[in-house]
């Protein structure tokens, strides 16, 4: 009797997602027939279902043209091709409102460039020829996150409006501006 009334239980739990519409729509990043970047020109969410990796220094991985972006690494790896790079991982500078978690960036000039309230969690960005993560607005917040290996700075905040939380980060420079939050590793010791 307990497995029928498991069952009726879980068949009344999707009905009642049809019912209050709380489905959600995401849409997964692939390679452009016509080569990377991959530009996201729409609000939304955003996933990875594979790695995805640039053939040239200069190239961009994803681009981010709309306000209000989540995009999930899901796991996977963004790669670059390393040495002297000056492509970046995921370009939204021009934009606002961006989220980006749970995956690795390696081998670009920067790993992400954001701009105001926008947020990363969970990231992996290492061995990046320039900076980590660096934003041009204000109000963003890193949480979470191994920032290490990385020729410029770690995280390269543009004021003291932003912060950053429970990250590790070993870089040439850790941390430009931001505030900092606590929990946070600066070359094995506590982030000043």
């Amino acid at each position: 009797m307990k497995p029928r009334l498991v069952m009726i239980g879980s068949i009344f739990a999707i009905l009642g997602l049809f019912v209050t519409g709380n489905t959600y729509a995401q849409t997964k990043i692939t390679r452009p027939k016509a080569g990377l970047p991959y530009k996201i020109t729409t609000s939304g969410s955003y996933f990875l279902a594979a790695n995805l990796s640039v053939s040239t220094k200069t190239t961009t991985a994803i681009l981010v043209k709309s306000n209000n972006v989540t995009i999930n690494l899901n796991g996977f790896v963004i790669s670059g091709i390393g040495g002297n790079s000056t492509g970046v991982g995921i370009d939204a500078s021009a934009v606002t409102g961006v989220t980006i978690a749970n995956g690795t960036i390696t081998g670009f000039g920067t790993g992400i460039k954001l701009n105001s309230t926008s947020t990363v969690e969970g990231v992996q960005i290492y061995n990046n020829n320039g900076d980590g993560i660096a934003t041009s607005g204000s109000s963003c917040f890193v949480s979470n996150s191994v920032i290490t290996g990385n020729s410029g700075s770690g995280l390269d905040f543009s004021d003291a409006t932003s912060g950053y939380l429970s990250n590790v980060l070993n870089n040439s420079s850790n941390v430009i501006n931001g505030t900092n939050m606590g929990n946070n590793v600066c070359s094995g010791t506590i982030c000043p």
